[in-house]
């Protein structure tokens, strides 16, 4: 035992000094969630106690955190926050005979380069459900809801607790774990990511932080059967969370589906762990998994270097594509990686003596890419950013999604061919979520490659008609080459581009540039706002699971009658018609008035809503009829 001994205390020593470093650096990005998660949520969960948050009465609760044992100061400082009336022996009377709740752990990005004011607490309560009845389990739970609900009140923090069995822990049987929902990804790529990114609040060591990377599976269990056979109860100090091993390559590419899903919200995330994916398929040995590199640094510290969770994810990515001389995704993956941490680098912090603040960090980082004050600058000002910018970024990145996707598609039909599980439905979803959401197809409106799930409309526009085509500006064009922002042969098409890509508000206001044609502002301001009602945003593009499951049909449709004759009152001459499909796809189709019965036969279920329009000046009652009469 000499010789585990001295490896499990090193292991112990380090990552201790490790976790403390991890809880100092949630006090500087968030001192109150950190005061919350740290210090008051460890005592709420310990006892039950009726002047604390979180009571059940009446009730037999799960309480007491492992190897937690609170000094009277703690008690004293800490219960006086929630009641004066509390007493240091009150709270004594409350204390747990059984230490039920193996640990409390956050995963996630607090406590690393990733973390920010608005990140979510995301908690892990560890039990072993052999242990604990599954009555008082649900009891147990019911508590964390009632903390959930004081603490999100009272600190207006984003908090989410997960009940966790530890014995599913070791087995990488998750489910449902997060709040949001992730399918297939949820096996043995949670646990890594649990691993990288876990703090431990209280509670037990897990067993995998202490023992050394690449001790494989055989020395893993040797190192559990003599700690469990210790007889002066040592091993109470870890806990047996399992170990992890490579990561199979159908839960890669569930991760994938995943990514795709989660990058319509946030792409600068998903860029990241899209481009993790990508590397862990390439190299998915045990070895090189990022948890066990970052615990090599952390377990040796005279590796040196910066060792922070989501920094590794950019190191390991880097490596990648760069060996790949891939340098333009380098550089998108850099500038990804920067807004997330978002440390808006200053020239102070050229200068700054504490160098484990995140900005300083940050300062060497950014130093060590060659990147000027210039363009440091510009993406500080990322959330000011005009339009044009936000556009032009999205397509960059939504361009390395979507490459990387198709490739990982590919990969699965191959996959598929030597496998007998049934991996064909998820990647069949994927190739339809990606088809829906990358993918030009006739009459289909374009979609706009979000960086941010909200970004600024534009505050004028400008509609041209020239040579028979209508365009559109963000300010009054003076010259014959200044490019538009949209342009289409129909004026109905721009419309419904602007309501889908929601690049309009109440505060835009619209010109219409003096030209031959015989559409009016008027009508076109009618028929936004009445499209803006019906059409959803295009960031909900095929993320309805049952829906990408069936065939595609017309959710509803906008028929458009003379929108380019608008003084016609006594024939439908024209016909536009606005689709959404199924899947949230948007059409926008030109057709003659006699066309439009066979299209609707085809198009149309029962269930599919039609509304017709007509432009003010034509908007007559027979011509009205005439119009609801082709949509028969």
């Amino acid at each position: 035992m000499g010789n585990q001994d001295t490896t499990i205390a090193g292991g112990l020593r380090a990552f201790t000094l490790y976790n403390r470093a991890k809880k100092d650096f949630m006090y500087k990005c968030d001192p109150v969630g950190a005061r919350v998660v740290l210090e008051f949520l460890p005592l709420l969960l310990h006892i039950n106690h009726p002047s604390l948050p979180g009571h059940i009465s009446g009730d037999d609760c799960p309480c007491g955190v492992k190897l937690m044992d609170w000094p009277a100061k703690t008690l004293k400082e800490v219960g006086s926050f929630f009641s004066s009336r509390m007493k240091i022996g009150n709270v004594h009377d409350y204390l747990p005979r059984e230490h039920e709740i193996e640990g409390l752990f956050t995963i996630g990005s607090v406590g690393s380069l990733a973390q920010t004011r608005d990140s979510d607490y995301d908690i892990w309560v560890v039990v072993d459900s052999r242990k604990v009845s599954p009555v008082r389990l649900k009891v147990l739970d019911r508590k964390l809801k009632l903390l959930k609900r004081w603490i999100s009140g009272k600190f207006v923090l984003a908090i989410h607790f997960f009940l966790m069995d530890l014995q599913d822990i070791r087995t990488n049987t998750f489910g449902d774990v997060s709040h949001e929902g992730s399918g297939s990804a949820l096996k043995s790529i949670l646990k890594e990511e649990f691993y990288r990114t876990m703090t431990l609040i209280e509670g037990r060591v897990p067993l995998w932080w202490v023992v050394p990377p690449g001790t494989g599976a055989e020395g893993y269990e040797e190192l559990r059967r003599a700690l469990q056979a210790r007889s002066n109860g040592g091993s109470e100090e870890f806990i047996d969370m399992g170990d992890i091993e490579a990561i199979p390559e159908q839960e890669l590419l569930g991760a994938a589906l995943w990514q795709m899903h989660k990058a319509l919200d946030d792409p600068l995330k998903s860029v990241l762990k899209m481009a993790l994916v990508a590397s862990y398929l390439d190299t998915p040995d045990q070895g090189r998994l990022l948890c066990n590199m970052l615990k090599r640094n952390v377990l040796d510290a005279s590796r040196g270097g910066i060792v922070d969770p989501y920094y590794h994810i950019l190191r390991r990515v880097e490596d990648f594509y760069g060996s790949r001389g891939d340098d333009r995704t380098v550089d998108l993956l850099r500038k990804c990686f920067y807004l997330k941490v978002n440390p808006s680098i200053r020239g102070s912090d050229l200068v700054r003596i504490e160098r484990n603040d995140k900005a300083t960090i940050m300062v060497d980082i950014v130093k060590s890419w060659g990147w000027s004050l210039k363009a440091v600058s510009e993406l500080n000002g990322f959330s000011e950013w005009g339009v044009d910018l936000y556009r032009k970024f999205g397509d960059d990145i939504h361009s390395f999604l979507k490459l990387t996707t198709i490739q990982l598609i590919r990969r699965a039909k191959a996959y598929m061919i030597h496998s007998a599980l049934d991996e064909d439905v998820e990647v069949e979803i994927l190739r339809r979520r990606i088809e829906a959401f990358y993918v030009s197809k006739d009459g289909k409106v374009e979609s706009e490659k979000r960086v941010k799930k909200r970004e600024p409309a534009y505050r004028d526009l400008y509609f041209a008609y020239r040579r028979e085509n209508w365009s559109i500006y963000e300010q009054m064009p003076e010259l014959k080459t200044d490019r538009p922002i949209m342009e289409s042969a129909r004026v109905a098409r721009i419309l419904a581009w602007l309501v889908y890509n929601k690049r309009f508000d109440a505060s835009t206001a619209f010109h219409m540039i003096p030209n031959t044609s015989r559409v009016v502002l008027s009508d076109i301001q009618a028929l936004l706002w009445k499209l803006g009602k019906l059409i959803p945003d295009a960031g909900s593009i095929g993320l309805d699971r049952l829906s990408l499951m069936e065939d595609k049909y017309a959710r509803f449709v906008v028929v458009i009658g003379n929108m380019e004759c608008p003084d016609n009152q006594h024939v439908i001459q024209e016909v536009d018609v606005i689709f959404l499909n199924t899947w949230n796809e948007l059409f926008c189709v030109s057709m003659r008035p006699e066309q439009l019965g066979a299209w609707m036969a085809r198009m149309k279920r029962h269930s599919t809503r039609v509304t017709t329009w007509l432009p003010k000046e034509g908007n007559t009652r027979g011509l009205n009829q005439a119009l609801v009469s082709l949509t028969s």
